[in-house]
């Protein structure tokens, strides 16, 4: 009887969004934010007050810490200001409020 054993090496299976996040999460993070309120941006462009651009950016709120599995990150929340009273706000779903 022949005693030869076939050995197969296997290689780990990496996630390309977990090697993606290990790069740099800090600015990937602030990047899908950006987008997000460039989106609110663009949809309300048709929106006027005083013959202005009835929504627009207003600043950062103040630097947030936050715990990932990937380590502590800083990131800014963008502001966003409605001139025209209609209650349009920037609600980020990526980065919770008060959330650690």
């Amino acid at each position: 009887m022949d005693n030869n054993h076939n050995v197969t090496e296997f290689h780990k299976v990496e996630n390309p969004l977990n090697e993606l996040m290990k790069q740099d999460p800090q600015q990937l993070l602030g990047k899908a934010i950006e987008a997000k309120v460039q989106s609110l941006l663009d949809t309300c462009t048709s929106l006027q007050a005083n013959r202005k651009q009835g929504v627009v950016r207003n600043g950062h709120l103040p630097e947030r810490h936050l715990e990932t599995g990937f380590g502590e990150i800083t990131i800014k929340v963008p502001k966003v200001r409605d001139r025209t009273g209609s209650g349009i706000k920037f609600n980020n779903k990526l980065v919770l409020p008060y959330l650690k």
